[in-house]
């Protein structure tokens, strides 16, 4: 595509999403075909579709084969009947990654709903949670929305929100055993699609990296779906292939940090000169994936291909990394109506809700240039 091009398809991109933002489309509207769009905004077909294809990648629209494109239909959330009241969320931080549309998922639905919102960022730290769950309660917050950190044990002050009956929801990481209700991703299944897609494309040599995932459902749940799918293709799952000591991805590291992951990950890249794929469980370690690959004059995907976890939204997706997107968005939504549904209904019963996730192609994979060696094809 050239840059005259690529100008054309963000500022129809911009336009459509500006009327959608201001209210002057609403969910459900029709936007037109591919060929109205060129013919309105006087475009090639093939550079509306680009804008309607990043627009449906970003969530703000549907395309529906044969039917037509309309604005994305955002589920009704009940308003509470009593007045209004505070609400707290408490996130780990705010990554360019993954977390910044969620909270605005969840702003915007708590808004809607009648409520007024306290923020509160515990960086990834259990003391610093316990803290903002308690500043947060005494500022009179009503209902939690908590996104918890990784821990060994429940964060005993999630724990006392739930026997004090305090309406309490939790993102990304169910409690297992306490019957709180959640959202998270499908994690399993979007490890093993993430994993069969590299192997579909001929590689046989699949890591996995990650930061521990004792303890921690949602990375074992990664982990879970990337041992399936090398199980299904009868390729045995080998240990040296699978690193889950990586610092975790924070906003806050300080540069020992970040050096420390680095270092492991080349440390592995150098050990395994003969990996072919990677399944790295956070868009941090795919980064530095990257680096340690130009250090060892390797490049990706001739050599390597990889997918993360997450990666930044961009509207230009030519530079983005292969990566499974969570639906940031619909996570918050649900998350929202569990709470008001706890707020207005106290006896209401627990519910763990898995929203499905997306993998979406970019550069950082490609067919295998080696010949398959050993294990059978993906059935």
């Amino acid at each position: 595509m050239t840059r005259q091009n690529n100008a054309l398809y963000k500022r129809i991109y911009q336009e459509i999403l500006q009327a959608i933002q201001s209210d002057q489309l609403h969910p459900g509207d029709a936007l037109g075909s591919e060929l109205e769009i060129a013919t309105r905004f006087e475009v090639s077909r093939i550079t509306s579709k680009r804008a309607l294809d990043e627009l449906a990648k970003a969530g703000y629209i549907v395309r529906q084969p044969g039917r037509g494109n309309y604005v994305q239909e955002r589920p009704a959330i009940p308003r509470t009947p009593a007045k209004q009241g505070l609400i707290a969320i408490i996130m780990p931080e705010l990554s360019p990654s993954y977390g910044v549309r969620l909270l605005a998922s969840l702003h915007y639905g708590l808004r809607q709903a009648g409520f007024d919102v306290l923020l509160g960022l515990s960086h990834g730290d259990q003391e610093g949670e316990s803290e903002e769950i308690q500043r947060l309660r005494a500022q009179g917050a009503q209902g939690f929305i908590i996104f918890p950190v990784n821990g060994e044990y429940h964060n005993a002050q999630i724990l006392r929100l739930h026997l004090d009956r305090v309406p309490l929801v939790l993102v990304d990481k169910p409690l297992s055993r306490i019957p709180v209700s959640a959202v998270w991703s499908e994690n399993e299944q979007a490890a093993w699609t993430a994993t069969r897609w590299l192997l579909e494309q001929g590689h046989r040599t699949v890591a996995f990296l990650s930061p521990p995932t004792a303890h921690t459902e949602t990375l074992e749940q990664r982990y879970a779906g990337y041992e399936r799918a090398l199980r299904e293709a009868g390729i045995p799952a080998q240990d040296d292939l699978i690193v889950c000591d990586l610092p975790s991805d924070r906003m806050d590291e300080d540069l020992a940090r970040v050096e420390q992951r680095y270092q492991g990950v080349l440390r592995f890249f150098q050990n395994h000169p003969a990996v072919s794929g990677v399944l790295a469980t956070e868009y941090r370690i795919g980064m530095d994936t990257l680096k340690a690959l130009r250090t060892l004059g390797r490049s990706c995907p001739e050599s390597i291909s990889l997918i993360t976890f997450d990666a930044p939204w961009l509207i230009d997706s030519v530079y983005e990394l292969t990566h499974v997107r969570q639906d940031e968005w619909a996570m918050g939504q649900a998350a929202v109506r569990l709470l008001v549904r706890k707020m207005t209904d106290p006896s209401s019963q627990a519910e763990v809700i898995a929203i499905p996730t997306t993998l979406v192609e970019g550069f950082s994979t490609a067919p295998s240039q080696a010949p398959i060696a050993s294990g059978r094809p993906p059935g």
